[in-house]
């Protein structure tokens, strides 16, 4: 009986060889393969010995062994040098990144948005933002980063763009009169308040209209007289008003029960607005100072 059996057994056992030497082959040839068997840079690791330790590690990889799933030998040994950089704080780091990242063949949404970051750190906007937009035109919006973030890595590069307000708000969304998602607009006032206007040296007055107007549209949601307030504040940073400031004034005045303020703002409204399309608003104003009668 073993004997019939012997030839079964080697069989299988040159079946289990094959597949240890197959198994050993693919991690000597697949890099995540490797990286399984090895302790990888995690979020974990936040000692600054750690992180130079594993850039030294993957660094004196010999990656000649490796055929396949290089890509994610550059995605890590990329992260490993932008970790050791917030130590480090040295720019030569975050290049060396920068110069991995782009060793990447085949790059998935997350590569672009580091090379985005990392350029724009290094104060290399044009790049950055280049890829930013690559960023996001490829990867589907559902998956995007929080908006806040996007609009933040813009803005770090404000300082390269013009120093005109109005140029600066065409890229931007603008608060209409037509109704708005309560987060669109709230958004809106936070990136208005978080916008650093020392960049701007033209059109500030338009800021100032935006910004009261995004106050008073958040009014609108939260209810907070003190916003009505802060939207007037705003609107008389100008240096000139406008015939519609005015109205929005005068508005903010009547909500708040000031009729007197209210009323002055009316007709210095209609003092700057030609009679016939003064006219056209006679319904609207009337609507205003309800709140009065």
């Amino acid at each position: 009986m073993l004997s019939r059996n012997m030839p079964i057994l080697v069989l299988m056992g040159l079946l289990l060889s094959l597949q240890n030497y197959c198994a050993q082959y693919n991690s000597l040839t697949d890099y995540k393969v490797y990286r399984d068997q090895h302790q990888p840079l995690g979020c974990q690791v936040m000692d600054s010995v750690l992180f130079e330790k594993t850039l030294q590690e993957l660094l004196l990889l010999d990656t000649t062994q490796f055929n396949q799933n290089l890509d994610a030998y550059y995605r890590d040994l990329a992260q490993a040098y932008s970790s050791k950089w917030i130590y480090s704080n040295k720019t030569e780091d975050l290049s060396n990144a920068i110069i991995q990242l782009k060793r990447i063949k085949q790059y998935d949404w997350s590569d672009l948005w580091n090379l985005a970051i990392h350029s724009i750190k290094l104060n290399e906007c044009e790049q950055g933002l280049n890829y930013l937009n690559r960023y996001l035109s490829e990867t589907p919006k559902e998956f995007w980063v929080p908006q806040m973030d996007i609009w933040l890595l813009q803005n770090a590069c404000m300082k390269l763009a013009s120093n005109d307000y109005k140029i600066y708000r065409q890229t931007q969304l603008n608060l209409s009169c037509a109704p708005q998602d309560s987060a669109t607009v709230i958004q809106k006032l936070m990136q208005l308040q978080l916008l650093d206007t020392t960049y701007f040296i033209v059109n500030m007055d338009s800021y100032y209209q935006d910004l009261g107007w995004a106050y008073y549209r958040t009014y609108m949601i939260v209810k907070d007289p003190i916003l009505l307030q802060r939207s007037n504040v705003s609107y008389f940073k100008q240096a000139v008003l406008s015939s519609s400031d005015h109205l929005n004034i005068a508005s903010n005045y009547y909500l708040l029960g000031n009729c007197e303020k209210g009323t002055f703002h009316v007709k210095e409204y209609r003092k700057k607005t030609p009679w016939t399309i003064e006219r056209k608003q006679r319904v609207q104003i009337k609507r205003l100072k309800q709140p009065c009668c």
